[in-house]
């Protein structure tokens, strides 16, 4: 590990324990412990519980988001668990009434999803609250109730006055992840030119990273554009955070630029050109780290002290250049020019650059922000059906909750069965492939914490330190809970275990409960996902259609924008689109790749499709930065290349481009280069429709 890469690593762990997730963690678990360590003090254990639980879970739907989309969370959680709490507290008296009522919780809570990832969640976790009342079994169901709605009051009072002292920390965070994804992504462009490292492994591990820096990108969006206050133009804090997010998006763009066909530049460059490329580009991918770090601090940047080096680097390239190939020349120029966008898109960052600063340069109408937000525009009527993946996934948990009921009536009745149907709502996943790694992460995690919890219980005998170490637990499950599963299961399994142990006692009948039914849960899940499954592999096409779709409008749109800047929100809006169809295809190669009973098929006609796409489409990103020349695209390329994507016609004659008639400045070698990439993937689509 060299100099830099241990400083980097240093200070991620200062900037772990100074970010968002540890800070969260913290005051999650100060909320839920104060009342349960404040009401047992004052002999109330009853009470104390509820709060406790009640906070405990309400917390747990808590995600980064803006003001108004929090109080929203807020209200319709408390709302649904306490109208949960209220049901199956009184459904405990009889068992089979209680495995009707569960059984049709598992199917409605689970149809939340239908309107969008903040209703799923609150589903998901009404769905836990079922599975705790049911444990709990409280005397008062009415008492009870109040108290889990007083906990959840309690939390997102302390939530939601964090957020009025500080409104745009999520949105800080975001920024700062996307900013060190996108550093790591810049890596990765980087091995493309270390002629040691592997180039098909090279390109895979950019389209898994590419997926990721989409997902930051998209959760700024939430989290900024449906922020009313944070968007009025008046508000200087909201223009720079704007201006952030529209570098952001530019300088993925330009780091999506920095791309070529690298099997043929490993071969026309000079050994020595590639390492100075790859030394230029890692030197970016640490000034982005250090930027993003200072970005989470809201600490004003100065110049960085890898400016001399940068500068060193180029001169070097330069060098390269007066004893280079008319070839070589040309891959060079490209990517200084690149690389110094970059360079420019950092110093934007450094400066605080706002909104009104960027818009200034925009040619045209400013975007229609608000028109980037994806909208939850699904009703529950529209997935009645055994069409919709919701629907399907919704049968299969209310058939395991059914299936469930029927074990436990079969053994003997214990107080922790709950966690059966516990471990089932949280490992049961509508995809096989995210099931089955749901499982094995909960099954590593258990064990490691059940070991770990059986070494506390047999080295320390107090229960008010064993009670200690479960609220330390508790501050670690909820500092990974958003980063690592199975870590925070390594955690919250001996946070329970030593809390449920000190109460009650009996260590040994908690342990062998806990394995006993996380097993079977874990079993029942992953037998209900192949009896009942949804296949990614057999949605491939779909993908595939959806993604070439969306690439010829961006395309279109490309194309369009060098006659007629007033288009600057259709371009935002295909690129956006384009990126985000990839991002899925992506996942369903991932998932299908992992599919058993071979059915997946052959999946390499999907790769070569998949890197065949994401190719055009960040030759369509270059062909954006060069707003010179792109106007005087031919008009009969352009149909042509959507020719060959017509995934409809795939008998014609491949068409090929006569060289000699093309202009040679760049746009029209970047337009060259997509319509190849056309030709190959039509002919790849065939073999697609023949295998």
């Amino acid at each position: 590990m060299n100099s830099n890469q241990s400083r980097s690593f240093g200070l991620n762990i200062i900037y772990f324990f100074l970010g968002e997730y540890f800070s969260d963690a913290l005051r999650n678990t100060i909320t839920i412990v104060l009342p349960i360590i404040l009401f047992f003090w004052l002999k109330q254990p009853e009470l104390a519980s509820g709060i406790g639980v009640g906070a405990l879970l309400v917390s747990l739907t808590d995600f980064p988001d803006n003001k108004f989309n929090k109080f929203r969370t807020a209200l319709y959680g408390i709302i649904v668990f306490f109208l949960t709490t209220i049901i199956i507290s009184l459904s405990l008296s009889s068992f089979l009434l209680l495995a009707v009522v569960m059984t049709f919780a598992a199917f409605g809570f689970s149809m939340f999803a239908v309107y969008g990832n903040r209703m799923s969640i609150i589903g998901t976790m009404a769905l836990i609250v079922c599975c705790f009342v049911m444990g709990l079994h409280p005397k008062n169901p009415f008492h009870f109730s109040f108290y889990m709605l007083i906990g959840g009051v309690w939390y997102y009072l302390i939530s939601l006055l964090q957020i009025f002292i500080f409104p745009y920390r999520s949105l800080n965070h975001a920024i700062f992840e996307c900013i060190m994804s996108s550093a790591v992504f810049l890596k990765a462009k980087a091995n493309n030119y270390d002629v040691h490292k592997p180039f098909d492994s090279a390109q895979r591990e950019i389209i898994k990273l590419h997926i990721k820096v989409n997902q930051k990108h998209e959760l700024i969006r939430n989290l900024l554009l449906t922020d009313k206050q944070a968007m009025n133009p008046d508000n200087k804090n909201g223009q720079i955070l704007l201006g952030r997010a529209l570098l952001l998006i530019d300088l993925y763009e330009q780091l999506n630029a920095v791309h070529y066909d690298y099997a043929k530049v490993r071969t026309v460059l000079k050994e020595s050109s590639l390492g100075l490329m790859t030394q230029l580009l890692n030197l970016l991918a640490f000034e982005l780290e250090d930027l993003a770090r200072n970005v989470e601090v809201k600490k004003t940047v100065a110049e960085n002290s890898t400016n001399q080096h940068y500068n060193n680097l180029i001169k070097l390239l330069n060098a390269e250049k007066e004893n280079a190939t008319p070839s070589q020349t040309d891959f060079l120029t490209q990517f200084m020019v690149n690389t110094d966008a970059v360079v420019r898109i950092l110093k934007l960052i450094r400066t605080h650059a706002t909104a009104q600063n960027l818009q200034s340069e925009i040619v045209g109408n400013v975007p229609d922000y608000p028109a980037f937000v994806t909208a939850d525009k699904s009703t529950l009527r529209h997935h009645l059906s055994f069409k919709s993946p919701f629907f399907r996934f919704s049968i299969r948990l209310a058939l395991c909750f059914l299936f469930g009921f029927l074990l436990i009536s079969q053994l003997s009745l214990s107080k922790y069965s709950y966690w059966l149907f516990l471990t089932l709502v949280i490992v049961a996943r509508p995809k096989f492939t995210v099931t089955w790694r749901r499982n094995l992460q909960r099954l590593a995690g258990s064990l490691g914490g059940i070991i770990i919890g059986l070494v506390l219980i047999y080295l320390i005998k107090s229960p008010a330190v064993l009670l200690s170490f479960s609220v330390f637990f508790l501050l670690g499950f909820f500092s990974f809970n958003r980063i690592n599963y199975t870590v925070s299961v390594l955690f919250i399994t001996p946070a329970v275990i030593l809390t449920l142990g000190s109460y009650h006692g009996h260590f040994d009948h908690i342990i062998q409960e806990r394995i006993l039914f996380t097993i079977l849960g874990c079993l029942i899940a992953v037998v209900a996902s192949i009896l009942f499954p949804i296949w990614d592999s057999k949605q491939l096409r779909e993908k595939i259609n959806q993604a070439i779709n969306y690439t010829k409008v961006y395309l279109l749109s490309t194309a369009d924008a060098g006659r007629n800047r007033d288009s600057e929100t259709l371009l935002r809006m295909s690129r956006k689109d384009a990126n985000i169809s990839l991002s899925a295809l992506s996942e369903g190669i991932d998932s299908a790749s992992q599919e058993p009973f071979r059915k997946r098929g052959d999946l390499n006609p999907f790769y070569n499709a998949q890197l065949m796409i994401y190719q055009m489409n960040a030759l369509i990103t270059s062909l954006n930065i060069f707003d010179s020349g792109v106007t005087v695209l031919e008009q009969e390329i352009i149909e042509q290349i959507l020719k060959n994507l017509n995934s409809e016609i795939v008998d014609n004659e491949i068409f090929t481009v006569d060289e000699p008639n093309f202009e040679k400045h760049l746009p029209h070698k970047k337009l060259e280069q997509i319509l190849f990439l056309s030709d190959n993937f039509k002919s790849n689509f065939r073999a697609m429709n023949n295998a």
